[in-house]
């Protein structure tokens, strides 16, 4: 994802393109899943990117809820700003949080805890920040295997660029996740498998390859353009299986992680 946000205007790409069909549906399961969610909680969406689970959250809250996005990146704040400049929005890191102690009585995540490069210290510092008794509700994808259209892109792109160990599906099946959050010290932790449908008007093939971290500073402008073109020549004809009329559909698979801090 870090080599993705290389391209040129990526963060307006990634609200365009990948937020429609990927984020918001997703951010709409885990706000669901969240609830009964108080209207004097004060609830931190953390990386937030171009902030569409904020948006969510506040489009089903109100206007008085009290809602702060945090991202490392500050291009994607800067879109989040853009869309959504009654929010609050803070540049940050998740292994030092810039917020006191028990801050926030809800803390919401989507793909983000698997790109941070000490899991247990985001995982420390969220325990803090989060009110005794209070709630977390993370979600990670599962193994890149498990969901269909990604491992297919995966497989073409990695005929043609080499194998990469892509973070976006380095949480596996939720052992790792839920380890993590017992020993960082919350309580009632689990983890479940939920499955969406997303839908595409087209599928974004090489945002999806740039995503997964292939290392292309080794290849000339030519040669990266024609290995990049190739993929999505050879995508394009294996991805009609997901065809439906107007676009894309196909099953995504990620653990959610629920989680409290002691009363």
């Amino acid at each position: 994802m870090e080599r993705a946000q290389t391209i040129p205007d990526f963060a307006e790409i990634f609200e365009r393109v990948i937020v429609p069909p990927i984020f918001d549906p997703w951010s709409r399961d885990l706000i669901e899943r969240a609830r009964p969610i108080g209207p004097s909680d004060r609830i931190l969406d953390l990386g937030c990117g171009t902030g569409i689970l904020a948006r969510n959250l506040r489009e089903r809250l109100g206007g008085a809820a009290r809602i702060t996005g945090l991202d490392v990146s500050a291009g994607m704040l800067a879109v989040a700003r853009r869309v959504a400049p009654e929010l609050d929005w803070r540049e940050g890191n998740a292994m030092a949080l810039p917020f006191a102690a028990a801050s926030f009585e809800l803390v919401l995540s989507q793909e983000m805890l698997q790109f941070v490069p000490d899991r247990a210290a985001a995982a420390r510092e969220l325990h803090r920040v989060v009110a005794p008794g209070g709630r977390v509700l993370l979600s990670t994808w599962r193994a890149r295997a498990e969901l269909p259209l990604f491992d297919l892109v995966g497989r073409i792109a990695d005929a043609h660029l080499g194998a990469v160990d892509d973070k976006r599906f380095s949480f596996g099946d939720g052992d790792a996740l839920h380890a993590l959050l017992v020993e960082a010290g919350f309580v009632d932790v689990r983890v479940q498998t939920v499955t969406l449908i997303e839908r595409y008007p087209q599928v974004p093939v090489r945002l999806i390859v740039m995503g997964a971290g292939h290392d292309l500073a080794a290849l000339s402008a030519d040669e990266r353009e024609r290995r990049l073109a190739a993929i999505e020549a050879e995508s394009a004809a294996a991805l009609a299986r997901f065809a439906v009329p107007g676009g894309f559909e196909c099953p995504s698979y990620a653990n959610v992680a629920f989680a409290r801090r002691a009363s």
